[in-house]
């Protein structure tokens, strides 16, 4: 049975789980912290030698880095849908992944640099603390955080989803960023002049498996309200997985 190493408050991680609970795929959720478990040297030899997640071991087959493995799958199991066989939309959803690494995954750092202060009781942390403890981002984030928002939004202005008529790769990965963002999980940014991206995250929702993929956006609940420290977020990384695994084996 596939294996997949993560944590439910991981983006990338969730992308992968999503894929699979949507295509009913079994899976084993192995629980790997980033900071722990990933670094271990059994993780980093047999795994993955960057010490991050998310990983799969599909039966001996070890891959990581998300967008490799979300391609991996559905080229294995024939998710054309997800995964065109047209070459032109192929090259417009393989466009975007390559575009998300260091342009829509910057939208973390809001979440970052609200979230783990609060968790580590730190006020007002100077950039080598941020650097040590969480996703540092490019010096420029700001700037590169709304060109990327301008950017989805005109992409979405044209179609429904961001590769044509129905989600592909590059919808769920994008979301992943996103939709975590939003007023009503971790309301950390404003996406109001953005009507496009916000048309687009509604529509997101109606994609199965949804609700369980993301249950923990709930279970963390607002930033900037957060409370318990690393004792809260373990708890609910942990409430959400044994969610995630129960449909995974339904």
């Amino acid at each position: 049975m596939l294996k997949i190493y993560g944590v439910p408050n991981s983006q990338p991680v969730r992308a992968v789980v999503w894929l699979c609970l949507m295509k009913k795929l079994p899976f084993e959720f192995i629980m790997t912290s980033q900071n722990k478990a990933a670094k271990a040297p059994e993780y980093l030899t047999a795994v993955n030698p960057r010490g991050t997640i998310p990983a799969i071991d599909d039966d001996g087959v070890i891959l990581w880095e998300s967008h490799a493995i979300l391609i991996y799958l559905c080229e294995k199991h024939g998710w054309s849908d997800l995964w065109p066989t047209d070459l032109t939309q192929r090259a417009q959803v393989n466009q975007y992944l390559h575009f998300h690494h260091r342009n829509t995954r910057e939208v973390v750092i809001q979440w970052s640099r609200t979230l783990w202060p609060a968790v580590f009781g730190v006020t007002n942390p100077d950039k080598a603390w941020i650097k040590r403890n969480t996703f540092p981002g490019l010096e420029n984030n700001s700037q590169i955080v709304t060109q990327a928002l301008q950017i989805i939004d005109g992409m979405l202005a044209t179609t429904p989803y961001l590769a044509g008529d129905t989600p592909t790769l590059a919808d769920i990965t994008a979301y992943e960023e996103l939709g975590q963002n939003q007023a009503k999980y971790a309301n950390c940014t404003d996406f109001s002049q953005h009507t496009h991206i916000g048309r687009w995250l509604v529509a997101m929702e109606e994609i199965p498996a949804h609700e369980t993929t993301h249950a923990i956006w709930s279970l963390i609940g607002n930033i900037d309200k957060f409370s318990g420290g690393m004792q809260a977020i373990a708890r609910a990384n942990k409430d959400a997985a044994r969610l995630i695994q129960q449909a995974a084996l339904d």
